[in-house]
């Protein structure tokens, strides 16, 4: 025993010896030492996330064999860890040969200035070449145009962005280096200090970890979770080098050849199975995409290092691209009508054939007006970001919709209304217009304006407004900061508008959308899903109040009302928050009540989109739309008359952009989702950010957390056949301005819009 001690004692002496006096170490020994620090790092957080992941993901997982699977997937982890250590160490190597170098040239070579102007040469020369790498130049890019949202800052950085992203390279560097610095030299320390420094580090790697894989994990990848897995990495690294540095047991540890030569055999037979495997279950691939953070980190570098063409898409692991030698072939790239190519990796080649066929199926749908429609009044509410299921009528047990509840009983409801975006930007023109991109199309309340109605908005938001809202008189008094006021000014408006025009009033209420406000009235708790549902009960509430006076005016016998959403709201499911990010239902579904005097009251269950809206409202109206529509009249449904509607297609877009830049100098790949839903109650979601697919059956499953993509395949490539069609459709007839596509620069002044 005291033999083996005397022996780590020497052990640990002479590795001390070694780092302190940067002894020469020779170069394949001082590579494979960082190769195995990377790989020791990615195992560790490898570890931790999986453990973290077999809780959360405990509901999608099919069965244990999915588990045994999705552990294999980690493989990728070590690989990448593994090629990372070893690069890393090339660096190293290379720097220090090349400040060796520098310092003799130099002379005075044990001067500690010159070893500093050396190291700080060789680490600019780094930067400005590492700066060169795409990938790294658009992440510094795309770090600064975030912190150009500060105000102080903005200034700054917007007139010095080239010169401060090489600084941000020489800094990463240079912390970099302490880290390395702090790990060789840990021995030095005393001991209360060095577990301290072991202590803090561990910390912050597990508050860097919590952190990236706790908020919204599916957003803020280029700036947030990339910055948050390098330091999470470098940190693991740090301890892992330390560790081995300062315990002497690690050091001596010999682990016998048939052991390491079994461990690589079964590294290399996950990693092999995992290439072989990925894109061939859709449940997992999601999962490990959208719901880990390490772990898409690693499958991303492999995708990059894999992708021949360099056209951002990899054809393996699930990457999407359908032929690697060619850039203009890959899933973001536009369809080519007619060229023999499936330019954009899903539907096949479109035809004019196909796209004459598509445009027929819709205006097949158009309904006639009947002229001998009653000309109602019209009060259209559209309240941003109101989820479906968090009110009574959809089945809530909380009571946040008195109001609204007591209309369901007299409308007719519909129980699956979807909008074609879960975000306002991009729904706006498309449930204005009728349509599934921005048409340029008279909208409907244009239309109704045009045919002798006194229309009247009711703004907030009012310049976001009014690029669609177009004909209606803006109630310059309604400009105000509350729905409250809004009602207040609505009912004085309404009051005393001439009986003999009917009238068509468009309120907006933005109280639903973040961030929430407390109202003491309304008050369920303190969480964000209390709060958000005390400003749906403000809502509800102040909508009763205009309620009540259209029964006191007696105006509920010739008043159609309408309450949509423009989208729903994560409030934590899959680790989201907020919207404008997926097409589950949290976001994509939401109430649709449409009130008719004459109508008789009923729960439709029917799937429908609010592009449906237009030619609802105006055909109820007795008033003709617009042939190209892709929206359809709803009113047979609410006749109760035999009619089945298309299916519903949506589509989600998230841009990484700055406010305070052009579009095209953007430097991170927009993500996109698209999505169809069948009347039978199926929904397919593509995720083109990466290549995978999600079907889900609604009825049986609400809730989204079973995909069976994989279990009911020709029902899958059926509904993956029209979710390329309408992907196609929307990449050749989408105009060059859309306003979903620019919503941020090219928009013209307010009173250019108004009319």
């Amino acid at each position: 025993m005291s033999s083996s001690r005397t022996e780590l004692a020497a052990a640990s002496a002479a590795t001390h010896e070694l780092h302190a006096n940067d002894s020469p170490i020779p170069w394949l020994t001082s590579l494979r030492r960082y190769a195995l620090v990377g790989g020791g790092a990615a195992l560790g957080l490898s570890l931790v996330e999986w453990l973290d992941l077999q809780v959360q993901l405990t509901p999608v997982f099919a069965s244990f064999k999915e588990r045994i699977v999705f552990t294999a997937y980690f493989s990728l982890n070590l690989v990448v860890g593994l090629l990372l250590g070893l690069l890393i160490g090339v660096f190293v190597r290379a720097s220090v040969f090349l400040k060796d170098r520098l310092v003799n040239l130099l002379g005075q070579k044990n001067h500690r200035w010159t070893q500093w102007f050396a190291g700080l040469a060789v680490f600019t020369v780094a930067a400005i070449l590492l700066k060169q790498q795409p990938h790294l130049h658009g992440y510094l890019i795309g770090l600064i145009r975030e912190a150009e949202k500060i105000d102080p800052l903005r200034d700054l950085l917007l007139n010095h962005e080239r010169s401060i992203s090489y600084a941000m390279m020489l800094g990463f560097l240079l912390f970099f280096w302490l880290l390395w610095r702090a790990a060789r030299s840990v021995n030095r320390l005393k001991k209360p200090i060095k577990l301290g420094f072991f202590l803090l580090t561990v910390g912050l790697i597990l508050v860097a970890y919590y952190i990236d894989s706790r908020i919204e994990v599916q957003l803020y990848d280029p700036s947030l979770h990339r910055s948050l897995f390098i330091l999470t990495f470098a940190l693991t690294m740090t301890l892992v080098s330390a560790s081995y540095v300062a315990l002497p047991r690690l050091q001596a540890l010999r682990i016998k050849p048939l052991v390491l030569s079994l461990a690589a055999i079964a590294l290399l037979a996950a990693t092999a199975f995992t290439f072989n495997h990925f894109d061939k279950n859709q449940n997992l691939k999601n999962q490990t995409v959208f719901r880990t953070s390490q772990t898409h980190q690693h499958l991303r570098l492999l995708q990059w290092a894999l992708d021949r063409d360099r056209d951002g898409w990899s054809p393996y692991l699930g990457g999407g691209d359908a032929d690697d030698h060619n850039a203009a072939i890959n899933p973001a790239h536009p369809e080519v009508v007619g060229d023999g190519v499936d330019n954009n990796c899903i539907g096949g080649d479109l035809t004019p054939q196909d796209r004459d066929e598509w445009t027929q199926s819709w205006q097949a749908y158009h309904a006639a007006p009947n002229p001998k429609a009653k000309r109602l009044n019209v009060i259209y509410v559209f309240v941003d970001a109101l989820r479906a299921d968090h009110l009574g009528a959809y089945g809530y047990p909380r009571n946040t919709s008195p109001n609204f509840d007591k209309l369901a009983a007299k409308a007719q409801l519909f129980e699956n209304g979807f909008t074609p975006a879960p975000n306002t930007f991009e729904a706006l023109p498309k449930f204005t217009q009728g349509n599934y991109w921005d048409a340029h199309l008279e909208g409907w309340p244009e239309i109704i304006a045009k045919n002798d109605y006194n229309a009247m908005v009711f703004p907030r938001r009012l310049p976001v407004l009014l690029r669609h809202v177009k004909g209606m008189k803006v109630v310059q008094e309604a400009r105000v900061k509350t729905f409250a006021e809004t009602i207040d000014v609505a009912i004085k408006v309404l009051q005393e508008a001439p009986k003999e025009k009917p009238f068509a009033a468009y309120l907006y209420a933005t109280d639903t959308h973040r961030p929430y406000k407390f109202h003491e009235q309304f008050n369920f708790g303190q969480s964000l899903t209390d709060l958000y549902d005390g400003e749906v009960a403000y809502v509800d509430y102040h909508l009763g109040r205009l309620f009540a006076w259209l029964e006191r005016a007696g105006r509920m016998q010739d008043t159609m009302i309408v309450i949509m959403a423009d989208h729903g709201e994560s409030l934590g499911e899959r680790g989201m928050y907020k919207h404008s990010s997926l097409l589950y239902n949290e976001q994509l579904h939401i109430p649709y009540l449409i009130y008719v005097p004459e109508l008789a009251p009923q729960k439709i269950s029917a799937y429908v989109s609010s592009i449906d809206l237009g030619p609802t409202i105006l055909t109820t109206l007795g008033l003709d739309y617009p042939q190209a529509c892709a929206g359809v009249s709803l009113l047979p449904l609410m006749k109760n008359e035999p009619f089945t509607p298309p299916p519903v297609y949506a589509e989600q877009t998230y841009r990484y952009q700055s406010f305070f830049v052009r579009p095209d100098q953007t430097v991170s790949l927009e993500t996109k989702k698209y999505a169809v839903i069948t009347q039978d109650g199926y929904k397919l979601i593509y995720n083109r950010n990466p290549y995978s697919f999600e079907l889900f059956n609604l009825k049986s499953d609400p809730r989204e957390e079973h995909n069976r993509f994989d279990e009911e395949p020709q029902r899958a490539e059926a509904m993956k056949k029209m979710v390329g069609r309408y992907v196609d459709m929307i990449s050749v007839s989408r105009p060059w301005d859309a306003d979903e596509s620019q919503f941020v620069w090219g928009q013209p002044e307010i009173h250019d819009v108004v009319k």
